[in-house]
């Protein structure tokens, strides 16, 4: 399936897709146990209030997201969702670029600006309004080039 035609220049690939889960050790025996996918360690990531938990099987990407304090924006999620499908993250190479060409296209961005994200990446929110609904991470992942 092709990237959505505002992203297509700008997308490498999908990079993950997250689960906002309420416990990730609560949450961890289906993904890792049951479906047999392998887990890295419990990442705290300060600037977005989360905990999260990467999972592989094959060449794809779970990860599992859990609020590390009540003012999480994944604590709101799950309160007014329940747990499940978080947000999809897209792999770009220039994530200040994708945003200013994003912006002027007319996407509603959360982010207008990159910032910290998991394992030394940079990322940036798109809003759902603008991508049929869904979360939208743009993530610039130094370890994938």
């Amino acid at each position: 399936m092709d990237a959505p035609e505002a992203l297509t220049p700008l997308v490498r690939g999908l990079h993950h897709v997250a689960v906002a889960v309420e416990s990730i050790e609560g949450a961890r025996g289906v993904w890792e146990d049951a479906l047999g996918l392998a887990a890295g360690e419990v990442e705290h990531v300060p600037g977005q209030r989360v905990n999260v938990l990467v999972l592989h099987g094959g060449a794809q990407r779970i990860e599992l997201v859990e609020p590390a304090s009540p003012d999480s924006p994944v604590s709101a999620f799950l309160e007014r969702r329940g747990p499940g499908l978080h947000h999809l993250a897209w792999r770009v190479d220039d994530l200040q670029g994708a945003l200013d060409r994003l912006s002027e296209s007319g996407l509603r961005l959360l982010d207008t600006s990159p910032r910290a994200g998991a394992h030394g990446t940079r990322i940036a929110f798109l809003h759902p309004q603008s991508t049929g609904g869904v979360l939208t991470e743009l993530i610039e992942d130094p370890s994938a080039t």
